[in-house]
């Protein structure tokens, strides 16, 4: 299976996502056409943001990471592949995609072969 691992605000270095602990500008398309918006965010960002008054921490597509790096996100790709996150997430619509994503131009992209 390949994927292509897309970010929508282009990749120039990885200073902003470490310092945010936090990525929700990246896509995944597989072959059959479909893009996932999985949330990339480390441990310590969600133990700031969950303090005592809170039951449990909740967010669609969270994958969390030790650190958030262009290498760490797409190193991520094989395990997210093996839990098959493509039966458990609900791809993007068109309208999403559209609405949230475009224009293209300033997507960057990288290829991911899984076996």
């Amino acid at each position: 299976m390949k994927y292509r691992i897309i970010f929508t605000t282009g990749y120039t270095d990885d200073i902003d996502s470490l310092t945010k602990e936090l990525k929700c500008d990246v896509l995944i398309l597989d072959e059959q056409g479909n893009y996932y918006n999985p949330q990339f965010i480390t441990i310590g960002r969600i133990k700031g943001a969950f303090d005592e008054d809170m039951n449990c921490y909740l967010e669609d597509n969270l994958v969390i990471l030790h650190s958030i790096t262009k290498q760490t996100v797409l190193n991520s790709i094989p395990e997210l592949h093996k839990w098959m996150f493509f039966k458990r997430w609900i791809p993007l619509t068109i309208d999403q995609l559209e609405k949230y994503f475009y224009p293209t131009d300033d997507w960057s992209s990288f290829s991911v072969t899984v076996d």
